[in-house]
């Protein structure tokens, strides 16, 4: 089984075991209640048949937080041949609990 971790990992330029062989992004905006939303959607496809699709969306609301909110979500929509990748889909609410989930899950555990 594969972990989600790794791919992640390879999207945000970490050393991985896979490699990205393809990338398409699409982009769309709009106002909602007078606030700008920016919504990127990008879809990895890795040399061993793996597609992850990460969806990021943030708007302007002011926040004085170090960590503002966005939706960060990760769907895994190929698991290529004989691969099970999990978890298959991941969201966060926040650029830093993706990035604590990440280096929770990327580092070795003995």
């Amino acid at each position: 089984m594969d972990k989600l971790a790794t791919y992640v990992g390879a999207i945000h330029g970490q050393p991985s075991a896979v490699k990205i062989v393809g990338v398409e992004t699409k982009r769309e905006s709009w106002s909602d209640q007078g606030f700008d939303v920016d919504r990127q959607e990008t879809v990895y496809s890795f040399d061993n048949g793996v597609v992850i699709r990460r969806v990021v969306e943030l708007d302007d609301f002011p926040a004085d937080l170090a960590c503002a909110e966005c939706w960060i979500n990760y769907d895994v929509i190929e698991h290529g041949r004989g691969r099970t990748v999990s978890p298959s889909s991941k969201s966060f609410d926040n650029a830093c609990r993706e990035t604590f989930w990440l280096k929770f899950h990327s580092e070795p555990r003995v």
